[in-house]
């Protein structure tokens, strides 16, 4: 390795430590609030706390390991060109790209290293997370429950959430089977939102649903067929404590899991999804109407997707709706077995979505400490200072990579966008921005500057 190399080298080292506890200590202040109150408001022994907070690092680490070398690279070739060394470089007929190359190497070995801290340590510090808030939080069984999968584990019901949010208990798409009922027919509940409380002092369950539809067969048997819609319904589910304390293992979600059983995963749920949109066509087809957009109550996309997709070219124009003679009881039992696989297979879809989107994050994050060597480097040459200006600079970057994973993320789930471009974006974007600034500062000539020496 040449002088200058090791030169550079030596100068990244502490920038980019600082970068990353900097960083970490920022991302690390909301939770220190809740860890502290696990201690003093919960009495949660402080060992015990300690633990979580160390595996609740995982996460923060992956993050701020490469806004550290965004950091560490600005400050580093700020200080050089404060110093005027980037000018003795270039007088010495150095070349600016080989002055910049220790700020890629040292992205292309985080990067690296991060591909298997993300897959090899992560899931399980993530899993072992979980574990143990699930342990504390014993009057809590609700964070047992998981969207996306059939839940049979309560006796007389069966419960299928498409949605769920664990800190809230607000769901969405819930479908439940009935068959508690002793001598009577199963019957099945369908509620668009609703809430999920568990109460400790009575070991119940109350799931508070609104704007569904009670689906059952009269005593009569199958020619009788009754259908109630209501606003708000509340369903009580006994025993819950003991009921979830047979599964006591946790199964693991997408961020537990390693690339290899992730994507397995995704092939078994990708079974599932066509096998769901084959009996959700086989009960249109007995039906005899086209499209789910015909079921009666059916929700239809919101008014701006439609105008989205006339404007791409994508119209989304629905058959005509069945008028209500045409819903005999029998097709409306058919109907109702459409909407339950419907929502079964929009769910699966979304899973596999969930999965993808954790699969291309395991390389997009880290591949983004080689796009912050390659932004850092002409910004801080730039800058020309190492300090305020590569700490702001370095918190805007941070910032906007932020918020487009999180909201790549969720365009993704909702599957406006694909998991791969919703994750890759940011790194694009930036990676242009980098390649630009560093044809500039090696003063390549681009656009204009190119005609306009062609012409002298």
């Amino acid at each position: 390795m040449a002088l200058l190399e090791r030169h550079i080298f030596s100068q990244l080292i502490r920038p980019f430590l600082l970068g990353v506890f900097v960083v970490t200590f920022l991302l690390t202040m909301d939770f220190l609030f809740d860890y502290l109150d696990l201690f003093l408001g919960k009495g949660i022994p402080l060992w015990t706390v300690a633990q979580l907070f160390g595996l609740g690092l995982g996460w923060m680490m992956a993050l701020s390991i490469p806004c550290g070398v965004l950091v560490g690279v600005l400050m580093t070739y700020g200080r050089l060109a404060q110093d005027n060394e980037i000018v003795a470089i270039k007088a010495s007929g150095i070349s600016p790209f080989r002055a910049m190359r220790p700020a890629l190497w040292v992205g292309v070995v985080v990067a690296g290293g991060l591909v298997l801290f993300h897959n090899y340590v992560l899931p399980d510090m993530n899993h072992a997370f979980a574990n143990l808030m699930l342990s504390i939080n014993k009057t809590r069984p609700t964070a047992e429950i998981q969207e996306g999968r059939e839940i049979d584990d309560f006796d007389g019901y069966s419960l299928f959430i498409g949605d769920l949010d664990d800190r809230t208990g607000q769901m969405k798409d819930v479908i439940i089977h009935d068959f508690s009922r002793k001598d009577l027919p199963t019957r099945t509940i369908l509620a668009k939102h609703g809430n999920l409380v568990f109460d400790p002092e009575r070991n119940v369950l109350n799931l508070h649903l609104q704007d569904g539809e009670i689906h059952e067969l009269g005593e009569g048997g199958a020619d009788v067929y009754r259908k109630l819609d209501f606003a708000r319904q509340t369903l009580t589910i006994q025993g819950v404590q003991q009921a979830l304390e047979r599964t006591h293992r946790r199964t693991r979600g997408q961020r537990e899991m390693r690339i290899g059983a992730m994507r397995r995963q995704v092939a078994e749920y990708t079974e599932e999804h066509a096998r769901f949109r084959q009996e959700t066509e086989k009960a249109l087809a007995k039906i005899g109407i086209e499209s789910v957009t015909q079921l009666p109550d059916h929700q239809h996309r919101p008014p701006w997707y439609e105008k989205f997709a006339a404007l791409i070219g994508r119209p989304t124009e629905a058959p005509p709706a069945m008028p209500d003679s045409f819903w005999t009881s029998e097709r409306r039992r058919l109907a109702n077995e459409a909407k339950i696989t419907r929502v079964r297979a929009d769910s699966k879809a979304k899973q596999i979505n969930q999965y993808q989107v954790e699969i291309q994050k395991k390389f997009s994050i880290p591949f983004a400490s080689i796009i912050f060597a390659l932004v850092g480097a002409p910004l801080g040459v730039r800058a020309k200072r190492g300090g305020l200006t590569a700490g702001f600079l370095s918190v805007g970057f941070f910032v906007f990579y932020y918020l487009c994973l999180i909201g790549g993320e969720q365009l993704a789930d909702r599957r406006y966008l694909s998991p791969w471009l919703s994750m890759w974006l940011p790194n694009i974007v930036l990676g242009a921005l980098g390649v630009w600034l560093t044809l500039r500062i090696a003063e390549v000539p681009i656009g204009r500057r190119r005609r306009g020496r062609s012409q002298n």
